[in-house]
């Protein structure tokens, strides 16, 4: 008769270690996701209510009205792009370890900077609606009329999370929500859905929330101080410039030149397949804002914590590509046609690729923010000049060869190798830091302080 063996029982220093390992692990990911959970919030809560509004302007207006209403949007994304290189970004990597003091000080200078460039590209859309006149030159003319309060918004966004306090950013998106929703709704029951009236009541109700930023911040936009913060930021703000040229101008070249190559239809795979991946724009620019400030805290600490912080940001965000595209692919036909109708098994195509080239996106974001953290534009400007040509080639050449496929592995290649040209450059910095090549995000005229509020005096 033989007896059943049974393994001893684990002791209790083993469950003590576990439940220690456990805990541990469990207090990353919570103080990880308190800080940058009200990045994804405040950018899912943006991203939704401009799907609602896009959806409900193609509704409302003929097809010339809205091809008119996209053109206004797309003018002011630009000035978007550039005012954020000009003063929010900035603003994140310079302030957002220094003092209350001195942030407050830097956040007047942002805001009052943003109003300035806001009538500045005001003046610009109301003289070319001017010119242009019809749908279009009316929808140019009331974005001119509101630029200067939305770009002051966007401005308390930065201001807000380089300050710790994603939650009033949040608050604030939502309060533009909550007042556009009222203004749709009156311009509804009285019968206004021109262009005019859907853009002067998104962008009032933005400029609104600019001017409710003033109250939550405590602070008073200081657009005398401009001259100071052009003069602090002129090592950052003609690099960041650069970059979101490159980025735009990539952007739009290579989508007109697949048509070109490959035809519209191609064109319209692959923005098909990147609908279908829509939820990582959501979680890439929400991470984006939130992580940056983060980024710069943990130099603050120590350069293995921006390290840590960077390969985690990496990481995460490659897992978060990889798996959304494991899912799309996978996706049952009856779902994905209720999604994309007839564009569903075009899209199923070429999801697997545009999926492997967002991971390589978002290891790029990890050392892209980094380099950010340590203020090292001219390296970050470098990376960008020499993928952004690897992007272009390999997507055309693979256009040219195989179509909306081919163009989807060109992505996925280039993002790829890009990422490896990224965290070259990223480790680079470091190294340049230690050795002290690098000014600091700091401060440009004297490195050992967070800022100096003496250059931002009129």
């Amino acid at each position: 008769m033989t007896r059943t063996q049974r393994s001893d029982p684990p002791s209790p220093n083993s469950l003590g270690r576990v439940r220690d390992t456990v805990r541990v692990v469990v207090h990353i990911v919570r103080s990880v996701f308190s800080r940058l959970g009200w990045g994804l919030a405040d950018q899912g809560l943006s991203s939704v209510t401009n799907f609602a509004l896009g959806v409900l302007v193609a509704r409302s207006l003929a097809p010339p009205e809205f091809g008119a209403f996209a053109i206004a949007f797309s003018v002011y994304t630009i000035a978007l792009g550039v005012a954020r290189a000009l003063t929010g970004e900035p603003m994140v990597v310079r302030f957002s370890a220094a003092s209350s003091e001195d942030s407050k000080i830097a956040a007047g200078a942002v805001t009052g900077t943003s109003i300035l460039v806001g009538i500045v590209a005001g003046l610009v859309c109301i003289a070319s609606g001017i010119v242009v006149r019809g749908a279009l030159g009316s929808g140019l003319t009331a974005l001119g009329l509101t630029m200067p309060g939305l770009l002051l918004q966007d401005a308390w966004r930065f201001v807000f999370f380089s300050g710790r306090r994603g939650v009033a950013a949040f608050l604030n998106d939502l309060a533009w929500a909550i007042i556009l929703v009222f203004w749709i709704v009156f311009l509804l029951l009285a019968g206004k859905t021109s262009v005019w009236w859907l853009v002067l009541a998104w962008g009032g109700s933005g400029s609104v929330a600019g001017l409710l930023g003033i109250f939550q911040a405590r602070v008073v936009p200081a657009a005398g101080r401009a001259t100071g913060w052009f003069r602090q930021q002129r090592d950052l703000i003609p690099r960041f410039i650069g970059e979101f040229g490159i980025t735009t101008l990539v952007a739009q070249v290579t989508i007109f030149a697949i048509g070109a190559l490959a035809g519209l239809a191609d064109v319209g795979t692959i923005r098909a397949g990147q609908l279908l991946l829509g939820p990582l724009n959501v979680i890439f620019l929400g991470i984006g804002l939130a992580g940056l400030p983060e980024a710069v805290r943990a130099l603050m600490v120590s350069e293995a914590k921006l390290r840590q912080a960077c390969v985690f940001i990496s990481a995460a965000l490659a897992l978060c590509a990889l798996g959304v595209g494991a899912f799309g692919s996978v996706l049952p036909d009856r779902f994905g046609a209720a999604l994309l109708g007839e564009n569903w098994p075009f899209a199923q195509r070429v999801v697997v690729p545009l999926s492997i080239g967002m991971a390589g996106s978002g290891v790029i974001m990890g050392a892209g923010i980094g380099l950010r953290a340590l203020a090292a534009a001219r390296l970050s400007l470098r990376a960008r000049l020499l993928v952004a040509p690897l992007v272009l080639a390999t997507a055309l050449s693979g256009a040219a060869l195989w179509g909306a496929r081919g163009a989807a592995w060109g992505f996925a290649f280039a993002y790829t190798i890009g990422s490896l040209v990224w965290w070259r450059y990223f480790l680079r910095g470091m190294r340049d830091h230690k050795r002290g090549d690098v000014v600091s995000a700091v401060g440009v005229e004297e490195p050992s302080k967070l800022g100096i509020p003496e250059v931002f005096d009129a």
